[in-house]
């Protein structure tokens, strides 16, 4: 596992701070002073009155991505983490941004350490004040992802980290399907009637065939892809274990970006039980998101 390095620095006036480094935390926040053990309770505190991060992906190993948080007048550091893991960061409060003249804000580089599970993870903030006392936390849903997805105005995603060869299906708002065996959701005209030579173009086309045949990928994954805009109406979004390959189970996420906008994001495991249905076909896979789209 390889940490993500941090410079430690004192932060006054909020409990909890420690000389641990926290180089095994799954968020890293440089310039910030760790605070092990569990996100704090609310104990009074002043109010976090937003959590904005710049992204609703956040690549895993990587410190380059950033959030901005707005506080309470009474505010005067704040504590960053995870939801339900422990280790957090303890920063102080800025001066107040151009939007709002008169409230402390925190804006902060932080990432993700590679041992975080990829798909939702909610990041945490809580304000302190000089009294010891911690607010209440603001939280945020980003997907933590072996890498950035692709641009497009859709985009359905599933990742994983496994031998299996897992497929994604995505069924659109027209009914069509998508997956490894039909890479397009598009669906052509009846036996003759003649088609624009660009109208294929305007179906979610999948970009490749993770894993295919057990054939490991550095970081298995596939997208399926609107280029165009999608027919607006519901979506479904199965994950379908077409082999197992080497491994009992497959840990896996999904996520859904609307113009790079995160509309929807799940967790889910496929098993050898999962692969060894007769069906791999159309229909095939578990349930793992659906989807209004505008």
């Amino acid at each position: 596992m390889r940490a993500l390095s941090v410079v430690i620095v004192a932060a006054a006036a909020c409990t909890g701070a420690s000389p641990d480094p926290g180089l095994g935390a799954l968020i890293q926040v440089p310039g910030a002073q760790y605070r092990p053990g569990p996100f704090p309770d609310d104990s009074g505190g002043p109010v976090t009155l937003a959590l904005q991060p710049d992204h609703a992906t956040v690549t895993v190993g990587r410190l380059h991505d950033s959030l901005h948080g707005q506080l309470d007048r009474t505010a005067t550091s704040a504590i960053i983490g995870i939801a339900g893991a422990d280790g957090a960061w303890i920063i102080p409060a800025g001066p107040p941004d151009v939007a709002t003249t008169d409230l402390p804000s925190v804006t902060v580089t932080y990432g993700l350490d590679d041992d975080t599970p990829l798909g939702p993870t909610t990041l945490v903030m809580a304000a302190g004040d000089t009294d010891g006392r911690i607010g209440p936390a603001a939280s945020s849903i980003i997907v933590a992802a072996a890498a950035a997805p692709p641009a497009g105005e859709l985009v359905i995603s599933l990742e994983w980290e496994s031998t299996a060869d897992l497929d994604l299906h995505v069924v659109d708002a027209l009914g069509g399907e998508a997956w490894s065996d039909s890479p397009n959701t598009w669906q052509p005209p009846p036996p003759g009637e003649p088609a624009p030579p660009d109208d294929y173009l305007t179906g979610g086309i999948l970009d490749h065939d993770g894993n295919a045949g057990c054939r490991r990928d550095g970081h298995p994954d596939e997208h399926v892809v609107w280029s165009m805009p999608p027919p607006p109406g519901d979506y479904v979004v199965r994950v379908d274990a077409r082999m197992m390959c080497r491994d009992a189970s497959a840990a896996w996420s999904v996520a859904a970006y609307r113009s790079g906008e995160l509309i929807g994001a799940a967790r889910g495991v496929s098993t050898n039980e999962d692969a060894e249905l007769s069906a791999h076909g159309a229909g095939a896979g578990q349930l793992a998101l659906q989807l209004g789209v505008p």
